[in-house]
């Protein structure tokens, strides 16, 4: 081996968090999910919030009943993403600004975009295809990426490159949560081989003080 004038040295990575996730409870669902069954058998009783939205979906509609039944187990994740974060000072106090249900349908889908706040979430309450079935489709056979019905974020790596993390949603994510830096940019890719929806609840979370600038950097 060549002697050379270099020693010790020392690699350096950067770490960067995506999203925390977790689950709901089984009873924490069953509510939700009665709620999504009750504004679709009375839409005329809630407005849309598609106003206010990026995407591509007919049926969203602000939550009621939901914000409650959701709101500690949102603030839980809330402070374990700001944790993960900033992990020697004292929790915020959250307030939940807004929060909303998508109903989608075969072929919907949601384009690239962020939301308003600190924090954002999306809850997945019923995914009624296969997986595996969407996959198989001939618009993925010759894709090396396949993405029907797929849930992406979208951002720069350390080396500028712009790169997808993707999750495969499936039957299994009913009643999972995950948090996430409001200005990371997402979307949702259409699914193709059912007829009933996609039902999933989103919203924004803030800090009751105005934050600073680097509150939510990364260490």
């Amino acid at each position: 081996m060549t002697d050379t004038t270099i020693k010790n040295i020392k690699p350096h990575n950067h770490k960067q968090l995506l999203y925390v996730q977790s689950k709901v409870s089984d009873n924490t669902l069953r509510q939700v999910k009665e709620e999504a069954k009750y504004i679709l058998e009375n839409e005329s009783e809630f407005e849309k919030y598609n106003k206010t939205l990026a995407g591509n979906i007919e049926k969203e509609y602000e939550v009621q009943k939901s914000s409650e039944i959701l709101k500690d187990d949102l603030i839980a994740l809330a402070n374990e993403h700001y944790k993960q974060t900033k992990r020697n000072e004292d929790y915020p106090h959250w307030n939940l600004t807004s929060m909303w249900i998508n109903f989608q349908k075969k072929h919907e889908h949601n384009p690239l975009h962020d939301h308003s706040g600190n924090l954002s979430f999306v809850m997945w309450v019923q995914i009624p295809y296969d997986l595996q079935e969407e996959l198989k489709l001939s618009n993925c056979q010759y894709s090396n990426t396949p993405t029907n019905s797929l849930f992406s974020f979208v951002y720069t790596n350390v080396f500028g490159e712009v790169v997808s993390n993707l999750i495969e949603v499936d039957e299994f994510y009913e009643g999972t949560i995950i948090m996430f830096n409001s200005k990371l940019k997402h979307l949702v890719y259409p699914f193709h081989t059912s007829n009933d929806y996609r039902i999933s609840i989103s919203g924004n979370l803030t800090a009751e003080s105005p934050p600073k600038p680097n509150m939510f950097s990364y260490k």
